[in-house]
């Protein structure tokens, strides 16, 4: 098991990387024909640059993605609610869309309509009993027209787990959910946000009412100024060990290029390190909770429990967004205070810190 799971790490890795140039390639190859169209093409590209980049609705996606079961506390519309530095509408006024595009404002408005895709790869290496564990998730986000700030994100994710040795966890558990999230724009201080995410986790042999978990979450955002915002609420896990969190804090703009988000549980601290009009790239450090619950059948007894992993992250990353609307991450980190635990409360073990590689794609 160990041996397939880093042929896995490398092919995905490998893959990530060719991908990520051929994204280059092709964003550097559209920024060449736009250029080539003279003087008018050179004033289209750069109101380009603000509505692909910085347009908060359509093209702006989630921060980063959270530990497995825990919601993001900010995403696209939390974070068009809390605004945008004032350096943006200093610099241009064009950055928003001014309603004269409309081809046909008659038109029918679909049912459904695509937000947002995501798929992503961890791995936490570990061998004998330091739990490994390698993970793909896959999402995607439908946005409903007709219902403003109304959305539905489908779900799976996928662990592969490696050892430990000590105690019988069985070889993957699962991840399926189905989120509903309603978000409310009050007015230029306040907006609200609602979300529910019921799902089954489970290693799909015991599938009963240990491994149906309701997660979601419950925020209000308050713009205080353009340079700083403030978020309180709850994030509910439905875990055995924790039920529910706190999310609250602050978010500071420092500049144009750099942004301070104090709040609990995902600390973060962002710097613009590349500005051109194909594309951005952003350095961060951010801290994480990480873990889940899942209901498993435990080896050669098979007695029905419910595991829970925990554990804590700091984590380095490196953002590039695309003026085609694709976002990459590559995140590394450090992984610790882990620990293993089980309902019957028999097996329960600390385990060892260990490190952390993730890549992230969203279309």
């Amino acid at each position: 098991m160990l041996y397939q799971s880093r042929q896995a790490v490398f092919l995905v890795i490998v893959l990530c990387f060719f991908s990520m140039g051929g994204v280059d390639d092709l964003v550097w190859a559209q920024g060449s024909s736009v250029q080539t169209g003279g003087d008018a093409g050179a004033g289209s590209s750069q109101a380009l640059q603000h509505r692909t980049i910085f347009m908060p609705r359509d093209v702006e996606i989630e921060q980063v993605s959270q530990s497995p079961q825990v919601p993001n506390v900010l995403d696209a519309d939390s974070r068009e609610a809390l605004g945008i530095p004032p350096q943006l509408l200093e610099d241009d006024q064009n950055w928003t869309d001014s309603g004269d595009d409309c081809v046909d404002c008659d038109a029918i408005v679909p049912l459904i309509s695509h937000k947002q895709g995501d798929a992503g790869v961890t791995w936490l290496p570990g061998t004998g009993d330091e739990l490994g564990i390698f993970s793909i998730n896959l999402s995607e986000t439908i946005e409903v027209p007709r219902f403003e700030g109304f959305s539905v994100t489908p779900y799976f994710g996928v662990h592969y787990l490696d050892g430990p040795i000590q105690t019988d966890l069985p070889a993957r558990v699962y991840d399926t959910s189905v989120a509903f999230r309603w978000f409310k724009k009050h007015n230029e201080k306040w907006s609200y946000e609602l979300e529910v995410a019921p799902g089954v986790y489970s290693d799909f042999k015991n599938v009963t009412s240990d491994s149906l978990r309701i997660t979601g979450k419950g925020l209000a955002y308050y713009v205080h100024s353009r340079s700083k915002q403030f978020v309180m609420g709850v994030v509910y896990l439905d875990r055995e060990n924790i039920q529910m969190l706190p999310a609250a804090g602050m978010i500071m703009w420092f500049s144009e290029g750099s942004r301070l988000e104090l709040i609990f549980p995902k600390p973060k601290f962002t710097y613009r390190i590349e500005k051109t009009e194909e594309l951005e790239r952003w350095a961060y450090v951010a801290g994480e909770f990480g873990g889940g619950s899942w209901g498993i059948r435990r080896g050669a007894t098979g007695i029905d429990d419910i595991a829970t992993y925990s554990d804590l992250r700091l984590i380095g990353g490196l953002e590039t967004k695309h003026t085609g609307g694709m976002i990459s991450k590559l995140e590394v980190g450090f992984v610790f205070n882990r620990k293993l635990e089980y309902k019957s409360d028999i097996g329960n073990y600390d385990i060892s810190p260990t490190g952390m590689m993730r890549y992230q794609l969203t279309f």
